[in-house]
């Protein structure tokens, strides 16, 4: 019995410490999207520029290096990966402040996107090791709801310390203070055992075949659509925080200072309601099936309803009626990662479960997270000359309908996983 203790203890700790890398991640990540309009002013960039920094030049390079990280993970000592993750990230955030045009900026936020590449390898790696699969909905969600938190405090942070002391010194700010987390890893994390929840062997290819992992994974039922579901589920979601600060300055004139703490706890509780909420009816839908596979019929509900809350957010008038769309939209949109993310990691092997989580968010950020920022840019620019300011509310347009193709994607994996999914608990 202390043993059973102590282990869900120690399972219980270590998600903690998760919890606060991933806070950090998604915090730093925030930054840039609130102070957008400041920086291109000051930099002379465009808004294809800012979609690049943002978007392609970061998601892209952390990305690509994701799936090497997730490899190395799969193999290697995660809590030394994550740690120098974590510090890595937290200096190129300091150096971002120091940018002097388009070229230092990108550089900065490449180096930013190579550490926080450590984050959701490492960690859906551990906890898959840490809890059993009818536990994984539910600590996945308490994990990915550390997402919605640090956008809240680094969007509130962001507006305050830009509003009181520029960008540059928010950026330089904000960077130091993960040297504190890099300390606390170090000392107290400790790494689990390989398929400790599980009580099997690992079967996994040798780990010198990462081509071989990438190629059995895409074999895998159902992973292919689950993917490409979870990339246009997140498509929303990669815009917001890029565009969203942008779009309540031009087009309902809200002031820098207040952006931050206008749009963060909106959106904030919002995606930590969607998350944990999808955890525990994920959970509750798995308990007994031997799968995490039925916890899908969560985000198949939800996405739906996401894209009229997403259009009633860009095109209504009043301020108040839009936070209250953002809020519901992203209760909505949030429902769709953390069950998807289950899925993945229970129908890979002991040795691959870093590599499919990576392999899902190396679609996600290329749809997500590069494309859609990039599309909004560019459609916005176009129409500049013909909409001023508002031109930005159309850019964001361009994505409204991605939600339902979500659904359709997601749709075929759950009809294909469910046919191959166990029936009994494990």
């Amino acid at each position: 019995m202390r043993g059973i203790k102590a282990r869900s203890a120690t399972a219980g700790y270590t998600l903690f410490l998760l919890f606060l890398a991933n806070l950090f991640n998604a915090g730093d990540r925030a930054l840039l999207g609130i102070v957008v309009d400041p920086i291109k002013a000051d930099l002379s960039l465009s808004d294809m520029q800012m979609s690049i920094v943002a978007g392609i030049a970061f998601v892209l390079f952390n990305l690509v290096v994701g799936v090497f990280i997730a490899n190395w993970a799969d193999r290697g000592n995660r809590k030394l990966i994550l740690t120098l993750g974590v510090a890595l990230w937290s200096g190129a955030t300091a150096l971002t402040g120091l940018a002097q045009g388009f070229g230092s900026l990108a550089i900065a936020r490449i180096l930013v996107g190579v550490g926080e590449a450590t984050v959701f390898p490492v960690a859906y790696s551990m906890i898959a090791d840490l809890f059993i699969p009818s536990q994984r909905p539910r600590s996945i969600a308490v994990f990915q709801s550390s997402l919605f938190i640090g956008l809240v405090l680094g969007s509130i942070l962001a507006g305050v310390l830009a509003a009181a002391h520029g960008w540059r010194m928010m950026f330089i700010i904000c960077g130091l203070a993960g040297i504190v987390l890099v300390a606390l890893l170090m000392v107290t994390m400790r790494e689990p055992a390989r398929g400790g929840a599980d009580g099997i062997a690992d079967k996994s290819v040798p780990a010198e075949k990462m081509l071989s992992t990438i190629g059995h994974l895409l074999r895998l039922p159902g992973f292919l659509c689950l993917s490409l579901g979870t990339a246009f589920a997140s498509m929303a979601g990669g815009v917001l925080p890029v565009w969203a600060p942008a779009f309540l300055l031009r087009s309902h004139d809200v002031a820098l200072a207040s952006v931050g703490a206008l749009i963060g706890p909106t959106v904030g509780v919002g995606g930590i309601a969607g998350t944990l909420g999808a955890g525990i009816l994920a959970t509750r839908l798995a308990r007994g099936r031997g799968s995490e596979v039925p916890g899908m019929l969560v985000p198949l509900v939800a996405l739906p309803f996401a894209t009229p809350c997403l259009a009633l957010f860009l095109f209504t008038p009043s301020l108040a009626v839009t936070m209250g769309f953002a809020l519901v939209m992203n209760f909505l949109l949030s429902m769709a990662l953390g069950p998807c993310i289950a899925v993945a990691i229970g129908m890979a092997p002991q040795r691959m479960r870093a590599m499919s989580s990576t392999l899902m968010l190396l679609a996600t950020g290329l749809i997500g997270s590069a494309l859609a920022p990039a599309l909004v840019g560019a459609v916005s620019d176009a129409l500049q000359p013909t909409f001023g300011v508002d031109s930005l509310r159309y850019g964001m347009a361009a994505i409204v309908p991605a939600p339902l193709i979500a659904t359709l994607f997601l749709w075929r994996a759950y009809v294909v996983a469910s046919r191959h999914a166990p029936s009994a608990s494990r």
